[in-house]
C-alpha cells in the first residue's frame, strides 16, 4: 500500500470519529474482501428502514492514490458487497451498490492524491498539460506536502457526502 493511501486511511478514521460518528469502520469476512480501514457502516436506520448504510473507499490497484467512493444499501449489517443496484438512482430504501458518481449525477468521479501523469511525463521528459477533468478531483497544488493534499482531499470527500449523499439517504450527520 502506497504511503499517500495508509495516510489517507489514518487520517479519514480519525475525522470520521468526530465529524460522522454515525459511521463505524467494520471489516467483514465477504467475498470479495474489501480492504481493512476502507468500509464504513451507519446502523442508525437499520430498525426503523431496514436498511443499512455502507460507504467504501475503492482504491485502484493499477492508479497509485486514485480511489472512489462506492455506497451499498444493504437489507443486512453483515453484507456490503452487494450487486449493483436495479435502480441507476439511489434512494434511502434502494437495494445494491452504487457510486459516488450516481448521487452526484456524473458518468464517474474519482480522486487523485498522486500526479500520476505528471511523474510519467517527467520520466518522458515530456511537460504535462492536459486539462483538469471535470469527473476528478485534484488537490490546490500537487506541490504541496501529501499531508495537507490528504486533508483536502478528506475535506472534499466529506462535502460530497454531505452535499449529494447524505440528503438522497436521509441520514443527519
Amino acid at each position: 500500500m502506497a504511503g499517500e493511501q495508509k495516510l489517507f486511511l489514518k487520517t479519514i478514521a480519525s475525522v470520521w470519529r468526530t465529524e460522522f460518528p454515525l459511521f463505524r469502520p467494520l471489516n467483514l469476512r465477504e467475498v470479495p474482501q474489501v480492504p481493512k480501514g476502507c468500509n464504513y457502516l451507519c446502523d442508525a436506520y437499520g430498525d426503523t428502514r431496514s436498511r443499512y448504510y455502507f460507504i467504501r473507499l475503492n482504491f485502484s490497484s493499477k492508479c497509485r492514490g486514485q480511489f472512489s467512493i462506492g455506497v451499498t444499501i444493504s437489507p443486512s449489517p453483515e453484507r456490503s458487497t452487494l450487486d449493483p443496484a436495479m435502480a441507476s438512482q439511489p434512494t434511502s430504501t434502494s437495494i445494491g451498490s452504487f457510486g459516488i458518481w450516481q448521487f452526484m449525477h456524473r458518468p464517474r468521479f474519482d480522486w487523485s492524491l498522486v500526479d500520476l501523469e505528471a511523474e510519467s511525463m517527467a520520466l518522458l521528459g515530456i511537460s504535462s498539460g492536459s486539462p483538469k477533468s471535470p469527473n476528478e478531483w485534484r488537490p490546490s497544488t500537487y506541490t504541496q506536502p501529501v499531508e495537507k493534499i490528504v486533508e483536502e482531499a478528506i475535506a472534499h470527500v466529506n462535502q460530497t457526502l454531505r452535499t449529494h449523499v447524505f440528503p438522497v439517504l436521509q441520514i443527519e450527520a
